[in-house]
Formats: structure tokens, sequence, C-alpha cells
């Protein structure tokens, strides 16, 4: 054992502990970007197909606001918004996923039927990024 220990240099410890540091890196930028994103006016969109159906814009007021959405093969939703969250309360799919999913309220959260290709997704009216920032890849 004493034998493979001499094998270690400074370098090699020195290499180890910046890798270790810089598999936090990620971590660090998501949650500030998660932060910041939070501090903006937030919307909740309900896309069907790809199509933009309806927004709601998430303010905590108190107020609840619903949505129906319904097609021509039959598909139909019920979407709440209830404050600050979003969730859909009623489905006439058979497998009730996204029903049973609950409330989504922070950015980048979706909620999505797949029999009725309708996804609910958080987003922040503000982009992320300015072009000015460095990115991720930088």
């Amino acid at each position: 054992m004493m034998k493979y220990v001499k094998m270690i240099k400074k370098g090699d410890i020195l290499i180890v502990l910046l890798l270790i540091i810089g598999s936090f890196l990620p971590l660090g930028l998501f949650t500030y970007q998660q932060a910041m994103a939070n501090q903006t006016d937030l919307k909740a969109v309900v896309k069907a197909d790809g199509e933009i159906m309806y927004v709601f814009n998430l303010v905590d007021d108190g107020q609840t606001e619903t949505y129906r959405y319904h097609d021509e093969d039959g598909h139909e939703n019920i979407i709440v918004r209830t404050g600050d969250s979003v969730t859909i309360t009623e489905a006439n799919c058979s497998d009730q996923v996204c029903v049973r999913m609950g409330d989504i309220r922070k950015v980048g959260e979706t909620n999505l039927c797949l029999p009725h290709k309708l996804l609910v997704e958080v987003q922040s009216d503000q982009p992320l990024e300015t072009p000015n920032e460095i990115d991720v890849i930088s």
C-alpha cells in the first residue's frame, strides 16, 4: 500500500482537487440563474401541439383563474391558476398522469399531458442572460 502512496505527487493532488471543485461549478451557475429568474414576473404558458393556447400571469393575488382546453378530437383539460401556481385539475385521458403531477410554480417546471399533446410550462418574462454576460460554455 505504501508503494502506491509514494507514487502520488503534489501535482496529482492539485489536479484532483481542481476537478472536484470544478464539478460543482454548473450547480452554482444554474442555482444563480434560477434565483435571478425567480425575481422577475413569471407566466405559465399553455401549449397544444407547440401552439400557444393561453398564458397565465403568475402573481400571488389570491385569485383563481381557469382555462378549459378542448380540441376537435374530444380531448379536454381544465387548467387552474391559484395565486402563483398552476395545475391541471381535470383531464379526460386514460392515465391521469398530468392531474397527479400537482402544482408547478418555478421557472422551468412543466406539466405534460402526453395523450392530448398539451404542455404547461412556467417561464420568465425576462431572458436568463443578456448578450454581454458570460454563458455556461465560455
